[in-house]
């Protein structure tokens, strides 16, 4: 029989120790797989695309660039429409993708810090909801209210709203894709806010994914220069 040493049997255990991990570890991946097809496609870990915002666009990554009047819409931003849990379910949790928001129309679009808070609730919707004739008679194909918050969150506060949100689209930006190529992602935790980051309050006017008007309030708490009075008096 073959003696081992003190020094050679701790070498031996170590090895055999890192080859149970690396088996292990091996298996986990198919196990992870498997477990990701059996959730419904909104909470399966996105395709790389959805990443492309944070890691392969130069325009986010390059330093002190903020999109700005002529920036056009990244083609990779995807919004959740406000929807009930069961129409999510019946529907397969859809998402609408640049195509359908954004190309080939004449969009408004207002963002707001937060669903069910003051400002964007008594001031910041109705004074969209109230133009959405006069924003049509300019060409404008959809009013649009978005928000980092989840598309069943966006469809109770819509609804609690009635008339005050009527005619406005709105949208979930529940993966922060838009918010954060607009450089408008902000912690509001002071105020409640989170868990995670939320939106700076800010508007635009978007031909065919390229930005012709934003205007950007210099606190989440103000409304003078993102208002629906004040966008469509700026409009041509």
């Amino acid at each position: 029989a073959v003696r081992l040493s003190s020094k050679e049997m701790s070498s031996s255990r170590v090895m055999q120790f890192a080859m149970r991990r690396l088996a292990t570890s091996a298996a986990l991946p198919v196990i992870t797989r498997a477990a990701r097809t059996s959730l419904p496609s909104a909470f399966a870990t996105p395709p790389a695309r959805h990443m492309a915002i944070g890691i392969n666009s130069a325009s986010y990554l390059t330093p002190g660039f903020k999109p700005h009047e002529g920036t056009h819409i990244p083609e990779e931003v995807e919004l959740w429409p406000a929807m009930s849990w069961d129409e999510g379910v019946a529907a397969g949790f859809p998402h609408h993708g640049y195509e359908h928001i954004f190309a080939g129309k004449k969009i408004v679009l207002f963002s707001v810090p937060g669903a069910f808070t003051g400002v964007c609730e008594k001031a910041h919707v109705p004074s969209y909801s109230k133009n959405v004739e006069a924003f049509k008679a300019k060409g404008v194909d959809m009013v649009i209210c978005v928000a980092v918050n989840d598309p069943y969150v966006m469809n109770a506060w819509a609804k609690s709203m009635g008339d005050g949100a009527k005619g406005i689209q709105f949208y979930a930006d529940m993966r922060r894709e838009l918010t954060k190529y607009m450089h408008m992602d902000t912690s509001l935790k002071a105020a409640g806010l989170g868990p995670g980051k939320r939106s700076q309050r800010y508007c635009m006017l978007v031909e065919d994914g390229i930005i012709k008007i934003i205007r950007e309030e210099k606190d989440p708490g103000d409304l003078k220069v993102t208002s629906g009075d004040a966008l469509l008096a700026e409009m041509k």
